[in-house]
């Protein structure tokens, strides 16, 4: 007997970047297309629907973090976790779409978090779930997975005549074009009107930035502080000359992107086009000018905005160090009675796109001056449904505006772009190149493409007949996002202050491309911070007239020093991850000072290692004086340091806390030399392991690097010792603070 088909189905999505967002909301919008009754929802806000009365549920989410939920879905995993039923969902289908990044060695480990919740809940699958990896690009999975979704939907769901065509939309998922011999092109899609579009793809498990340790260095003063017309964080409606004070040196003017066209030449059909994303945004202009204002309204943040002034910054790096690390100093005093912030805990900054990039932007989309500065609001073509999230609010703002704050416009673009700007793009040589770049025979180039990780800007230079209106733009370009950061200082210490480091996002594409690129927030920092460059000189800057607007985000891992003084800490942390390590060090000290003076008797304290990596000893050793205060005070056991370029700096091949410097290259090689140690640590002393840096290869290397050693020393079987691991990190006893 058939099992009776569900009148409708349920969409969700939890979104970090708003990227699941985006894909989540296109799936309920071609559902309906293709006569499905759909809803969708944000995953915190499931209580809108009975999830003990829907039949058929589809999932689209992300990770963030290490394997962490997005934000707006952590409500609904806490109500998940309260339900004891096992048979709550068993009247119910469902299938999962998960974006993740196997950078992380959590890859994806909210969607299968949530699979197997849906499973002990009864629930069973009616199509395969998806993986998606940024990695490699997300549309990989994404666009098959999307297209394929269809049939398995209709087998469980009711599926009505389509309002628009009077028959049910199936068959051929993805367009085809015919090149003529004329040149022009014919392109066939299916279905009738614009349907479902290519994921627009951000790494959604991207981790924050790097965070500071406080430093006792000579210091200066500035004497008088440049203009603040000059410096300040202000959204403004600028000149050309104001725009060019506030830019950065390169990447503005836009450089023209390198294909191999050749196989486009000989090609008479280009397959598996997606078909043309739907339709959004509409804009609603006034007849006057925004007026100026700090932030623009439509900023969604998880907490409070708060502006916090740039009080003091020094450079942790020589001149000729590879990278220049800044560590920054913020005022918050006159915030420092309702925010309460721990050593690990993040905090996000707004920084702006760069001004004159957004000016050329616009320029090359024939936006003069006015227009870009009249009063507009965006609103949805269709008055019932919502606009993506970080658009919704977008209302007595500008064009400049959100060009500014609310897209962005540096990321490597993804088809769904390309395959809008073919249909706004006039000469039928681009237009041809942007079809090819969407197309499977175009895989290649499309891959050269994302490697030269061209700017918005990049893409209308070397496609100049491409005007697309600013609306279709909105429909497609990802949201801005906040920068976060980890904060390093001690509440203890100073509560009226939050520091953090980072490095200054500066770097050239692969060879052949060789184009220099820069981040979005970083080279903003450096440039309000006066492009010191003198090493460990703390430049104090008065008055402290810049704001930075900024909202705190507390650390929900648990990567956080433990309050028990007893607790011995093994610290893993590689260039600027350190930085969170000097507030724990911080952090335990006054702990034990206030300790010592309250009971006046000795206490019980646990050891704290710390397995610190750089390039060179005498470049980017950072913290160095900091840290090698806290070994000659006994608040670290060990100091354990290696230099990846000047690796034989020292051939000891067991460092003591007095010469912590070893011959080994990498973090990982020290860690197996003291891997005795390092066991009996975890073994009997029950240690904590917090490890801080870049996900890519150091996390890995740092869990083999453990696996190892309880395999050796443990005597475990490698499995075992894996397992291990798995379980310390469920008793937050593992703890990973990573960023890709």
């Amino acid at each position: 007997m058939a099992t009776e088909k569900s009148p409708n189905l349920v969409v969700f999505y939890g979104s970090q970047t708003g990227n699941a967002e985006w894909i989540a909301k296109n799936i309920h919008e071609e559902a309906i297309k293709r006569g499905f009754s759909s809803e969708c929802y944000v995953l915190n806000e499931h209580d809108k629907t009975d999830l003990s009365k829907q039949k058929v549920l589809i999932f689209v989410t992300s990770s963030t973090g290490d394997g962490d939920p997005p934000d707006n879905s952590t409500k609904f995993f806490r109500y998940m976790r309260k339900i004891k039923s096992k048979t709550f969902l068993s009247h119910a289908k469902f299938t999962i779409l998960g974006l993740g990044d196997t950078n992380y060695s959590n890859f994806n480990n909210t969607a299968k978090r949530l699979e197997k919740r849906l499973l002990e809940f009864g629930s069973s699958p009616f199509y395969e779930k998806g993986m998606a990896d940024d990695a490699v690009g997300l549309e990989l999975v994404v666009d098959s997975w999307i297209a394929n979704l269809w049939d398995p939907l209709a087998n469980v769901c009711v599926q009505k005549q389509n309002g628009e065509n009077g028959k049910c939309e199936k068959g051929e998922e993805n367009g085809k074009s015919e090149i003529k011999e004329n040149g022009k092109i014919e392109i066939k899609e299916s279905g009738k009107g614009e349907g479902e579009g290519n994921g627009k793809s951000v790494g959604e498990e991207s981790g924050k930035g790097e965070g500071e340790g406080d430093g006792k260095s000579k210091s200066k003063e500035i004497e008088e502080n440049k203009n603040p017309e000059d410096v300040i964080s202000t959204v403004k409606n600028l000149s050309i000359k104001e725009l060019e004070k506030h830019s950065s040196e390169s990447g503005i003017s836009g450089n023209k992107i390198i294909l191999d066209l050749s196989e486009l030449a000989n090609s008479t059909q280009l397959t598996a086009l997606p078909r043309v994303p739907i339709e959004h945004c509409k804009i609603i202009k006034s007849n006057k000018e925004k007026k100026r204002s700090f932030l623009p309204s439509f900023i969604i943040t998880p907490n409070p905005i708060i502006n916090a002034k740039l009080n003091a910054v020094r450079c942790l790096t020589r001149f000729d160090s590879v990278k220049k690390t800044l560590h920054l100093e913020l005022d918050i005093k006159d915030h420092s009675e309702e925010i309460q912030f721990f050593p690990g805990d993040a905090f996000g900054i707004i920084a702006p796109n760069d001004n004159l990039l957004v000016h050329n932007i616009l320029t090359a989309l024939g936006i003069n001056e006015n227009d870009a500065n009249q009063e507009i609001s965006v609103e949805h073509i269709e008055k019932e449904n919502e606009l993506s999230t970080h658009l919704k609010n977008a209302k007595s703002t500008s064009i400049f505006e959100l060009f500014q704050y609310g897209v962005d416009l540096t990321s490597s673009p993804r088809k769904a772009l390309l395959r809008m700007m073919a249909e706004y793009t006039s000469n039928d040589q681009e237009k041809k190149t942007l079809l090819f770049l969407c197309s499977k025979q175009g895989v290649k180039q499309f891959n050269c493409l994302r490697e030269q990780i061209p700017t918005l800007l990049d893409l209308l230079v070397t496609f100049p007949s491409c005007k697309p209106p600013v609306e279709r733009l909105l429909d497609v370009l990802p949201a801005h996002q906040s920068r976060y950061y980890s904060i390093v200082n001690s509440p203890l210490v100073n509560r009226e202050e939050l520091h953090f480091a980072f490095n200054i996002i500066d770097y050239y594409t692969p060879i052949p491309y060789e184009v220099h690129k820069f981040g979005v927030c970083t080279p903003w920092l450096n440039k309000l911070s006066g492009n010191i460059t003198e090493v460990n000189i703390r430049t104090i800057i008065t008055p402290p007239i810049i704001d930075i607007p900024i909202f705190m985000k507390p650390n929900s891992s648990g990567f956080k020093i433990p309050s028990d003084l007893s607790k011995s800490l093994i610290m893993i942390g590689p260039g600027t991850g350190v930085a969170p390590f000097v507030g724990f060090l911080q952090h335990r000290e006054k702990q034990i000072e206030n300790q010592i003076l309250e009971s006046k008797k000795q206490l019980l304290l646990g050891e704290m290692w710390l397995f610190y990596g750089c390039r060179e000893k005498e470049k980017d050793f950072l913290y160095r004086q900091e840290l090698e205060g806290f070994l000659q005070r006994g608040i670290l056991k060990e100091l354990l340091v290696t230099f990846s370029r000047t690796p034989d700096i020292i051939t000891s091949d067991k460092p003591t806390s007095d010469n912590g410097l070893t011959k080994s290259k990498y973090v990982q090689n020290l860690m197996r030399i003291r891997g005795n140690e390092i066991f009996e640590l975890l073994n009997q002393k029950e240690a904590m392991i917090f490890v801080c840096g870049d996900a890519k290869g150091m996390a890995k290397d740092v869990n083999d690097a453990l696996t190892d050693i309880l395999v050796e020393h443990g005597k475990m079987q490698r499995s075992d010792a894996l397992n291990l691991l798995v379980k310390w990190m469920g008793e937050k006893r593992y703890l990973r603070d990573l960023w890709a």
